[in-house]
């Protein structure tokens, strides 16, 4: 092979690896998500697992952790309600338990001794939906759990109800007040069902 041949076969090479090392950065770019964002995305989604929701409600009663202990020292009474069918959801591990528990520490923080609260777990469509509030509210007085979770002008959150917010924002659910058949103003938390947005897709797209 003479010289010249060599150099635009060098050529050639090189010019083949920089169309591909531009073509690699514009994909990235165009996606919009940085490398190790999309690393840890993946690592993040690949950490989920499939839970019954209705387990650590369950442990917020029966578990001798903080969770439970917490409420008792305080004597704050539990009234769980959950239905027969289970309520699956996807989570990333651990994040579920560690909800419950917020919850149950603001409980303790905002509710006065004997007072009790009710917990009203059930499936509502694709949606796991979760209702909690306390007993024996005085007429015009607001439910103080709820309370504690409301954000605005001039209302503080606490560091627990800005952890519970980004462990269901991370899930997307949602946490807010509304009514349901505890009564006004409580707690609520909405998660979407496992299978749910398969169910919901058209066909063609999954």
């Amino acid at each position: 092979m003479s010289t010249g041949s060599l150099g635009l076969v060098v050529a050639a090479c090189f010019a083949l690896g920089a169309a591909w090392l531009a073509g690699k950065t514009f994909s990235t770019r165009a996606t919009g998500t940085p490398m190790p964002q999309l690393a840890a995305r993946q690592e993040a989604a690949a950490a989920r697992e499939r839970i019954d929701l209705r387990q650590p409600l369950r442990a917020l009663a029966t578990t001798p952790t903080t969770q439970g202990e917490t409420l008792a020292q305080r004597g704050i009474g539990l009234d769980l309600a959950v239905p027969d069918a289970a309520l699956t959801v996807v989570a990333i591990a651990g994040d579920l338990p560690r909800l419950v528990s917020h919850i149950a520490d603001a409980a303790a923080a905002t509710l006065p001794r004997g007072a009790t609260l009710h917990v009203l777990a059930r499936a509502e469509g694709h949606q796991a939906v979760v209702s909690l509030r306390e007993a024996d509210i005085s007429t015009g007085t607001a439910p103080r759990l709820s309370q504690a979770f409301e954000t605005g002008i001039g209302r503080p959150t606490s560091s627990l109800a800005h952890a519970c917010q980004a462990i269901a924002a991370r899930h997307g659910a949602r946490i807010y007040t509304a009514p349901s058949p505890l009564g006004d103003g409580c707690l609520t938390l909405r998660f979407p069902l496992y299978g749910a947005r398969a169910a919901r897709a058209p066909k063609g797209l999954l």
